[in-house]
């Protein structure tokens, strides 16, 4: 889902999932096996190990290119407006009711270099939840952040804080 999907959500739906994408297993499991099938076979010596171990190699760099290129988006964040409820769905976390003072939306950078995300944050804790994490590609992606943190703080009847980008 585009950010701007999730900005036209956030502006309508009472319930808006903030996935959090990440490389599927796949690739990770594929490379790892056929990497030791390829170790395997090039200490062993029987007739044909050396193609054992060449289809080995392909299948690591299969496996690599799965992992850069098949990605999975099943956990996240469910941000609940109606209940002003924020709730971990596949990742570590507790639901989090939005009550009392010092809580905030802040975009701030990534866990990559070149993501940005978008924090919930209170006063007393700190960072308390990481609600999105993308790749900033250009002004588009950077103009739709601001505007999905934008519609959360609405929404959540929280204050934005940060920068603007």
């Amino acid at each position: 889902m585009s950010l701007g999907q999730l900005v036209l959500k956030a502006s309508r739906e009472p319930v808006l999932f903030l996935p959090r994408v990440e490389p599927h297993e796949a690739g990770r499991v594929l490379a790892l096996l056929c990497f030791a099938v390829g170790a395997w076979a090039a200490q062993a010596r029987f007739s044909g190990h050396d193609l054992v171990a060449w289809a080995a190699l392909a299948g690591i760099m299969l496996g690599m290119l799965l992992n850069w290129r098949w990605m999975k988006a099943d956990a996240g964040w469910r941000v609940d407006f109606n209940q002003r409820r924020i709730e971990p769905v596949g990742v570590r976390g507790q639901a989090l009711p939005i009550t009392g003072e010092g809580w905030s939306i802040q975009v701030a950078p990534g866990e990559k270099r070149t993501c940005l995300a978008i924090d919930l944050r209170h006063a007393d804790r700190g960072r308390v939840a990481r609600l999105i994490d993308v790749p900033a590609r250009g002004k588009s992606d950077s103009f739709n952040l601001n505007q999905l943190a934008d519609r959360l703080a609405t929404r959540l009847e929280v204050p934005r804080t940060g920068p603007r980008l």
